[in-house]
């Protein structure tokens, strides 16, 4: 199979879900070109086991004239509803609007270059502007295509949506929340066939880590973006408010992001400068040496401005497969693979004393914490498998 995938930005940091599922791709047959609508960012690095991709990644540029013409002569009356349709679902959403717009002759370039090489399908990588990128492909004589859908893609706005998602070939969600919410927010979606396939690690390249939590020193590690809905400043007063209770220990955070100089400064204020470490963004490499040694992994999650919420959070995926102990928030998908007590600990959202209480206790009993954790990591070993899931989206593909 000669597979298109389209993705917003490449490389992208935070975005190791989507290169494992291509690398998976790749060893299962599928030959892969990786197209981002966004230019090429050069001072981002692309982790160390998905630099084949580089090779992969196609820019054809936001205009190929051959392409827009031949969208104009062929299919005029398609390309006309498209950006009609466009206008009328994004106009209380201006900003959404004028790049989807200005996105349509890229799509055009896309499609072409798509069907000049040979691919057999297009996969859109979020329902927002990579669908949106498919979606006009196809209505202008290009490609069927798929769509997995994650968080903020779906919950922020359900405009075109149903268009987009309506003619698709198939449908993936990351969580069964979020085919849920599909189903009940989205025309048309009520009876459609939603596929839930989890996002996904490769668990068999991972030895687990045996041994039980650290508490000297505790060491506490949280990945992700340092934005507004990962509930990061929840977590800054949960350890101001128990510090005194944690003996010797430590916090790293990796990930950067808009609020990293406004965290930094609160934990300043908060007194918690000495024991706090913001690592910015580091390789996957070094993440996964991270995850190794922590004692626990906290994801704090909120639902943030317009909505923007987790799907389910990749990190707390990555900590459970190095069976280490996990605490976030029961919000969207997060309890499908959190199971209270069970599987990991679970606080509502936006509470720093019910954070700081569920620290407290991995601290009080690293041994119950480690077997919560392997109970964890059988979780994903069951539904969280980076070869069987890739092979049922590419069933997907195919069908």
């Amino acid at each position: 199979m000669k597979l298109a995938v389209i993705v917003t930005e490449f490389p992208k940091a935070t975005e190791t879900f989507i290169y494992r599922d291509l690398m998976q791709f790749r060893a299962q047959g599928a030959e892969i070109r990786l197209y981002h609508i966004a230019p090429r960012r050069r001072g981002q690095p692309l982790h160390g086991f998905a630099q084949p991709l580089a090779d992969c990644a196609v820019d054809p540029g936001f205009v190929r004239p051959d392409a827009l013409a031949m969208a104009i002569a062929r299919h005029p009356a398609a390309l006309a509803r498209t950006v009609a349709d466009i206008v009328r679902a994004y106009r209380p959403h201006p900003r959404i609007l004028a790049k989807s717009l200005a996105l349509v002759p890229k799509a055009l370039a896309i499609a072409a270059d798509a069907r000049a090489w040979g691919a057999s399908h297009v996969h859109a990588e979020f329902a927002g502007h990579p669908a949106t990128a498919a979606w006009i492909g196809r209505r202008t004589g290009g490609l069927p295509y798929s769509v997995s859908c994650r968080a903020h893609d779906i919950f922020r706005t359900q405009a075109l949506l149903p268009e987009k998602l309506g003619a698709a070939q198939a449908v993936r969600t990351v969580s069964a929340f979020g085919a849920v919410f599909l189903r009940e927010k989205v025309a048309g979606m009520a009876a459609r066939d939603i596929h839930v396939i989890h996002s996904s690690i490769d668990t068999a390249r991972i030895e687990p880590v045996a041994v039980p939590p650290s508490r000297d020193p505790f060491r506490i590690l949280y990945v992700g973006a340092l934005e507004p809905k990962k509930g990061v400043g929840h977590l800054l007063d949960a350890l101001s408010a128990i510090a005194a209770r944690l003996g010797d220990w430590r916090c790293e955070l990796i990930g950067h992001g808009p609020d990293a100089d406004a965290l930094k400064a609160k934990a300043a204020a908060l007194g918690l400068g000495d024991r706090l470490h913001f690592a910015g963004v580091q390789p996957y490499e070094v993440v996964a040496e991270a995850y190794r040694t922590a004692s626990v992994c906290v994801a704090p999650s909120v639902i943030g401005p317009d909505g923007r919420q987790e799907g389910i959070p990749n990190v707390i995926i990555e900590a459970l497969a190095n069976q280490r102990p996990a605490i976030t928030t029961a919000i969207s998908g997060i309890p499908e693979l959190i199971r209270d007590g069970e599987t990991g600990l679970l606080v509502p959202p936006g509470d720093a004393p019910a954070l700081g209480a569920a620290l407290l206790a991995v601290h009080a009993d690293p041994q119950a914490a480690l077997a919560m954790a392997k109970r964890g990591r059988a979780h994903v070993e069951a539904e969280f498998d980076l070869v069987a899931n890739a092979r049922r989206q590419l069933a997907l593909f195919a069908g």
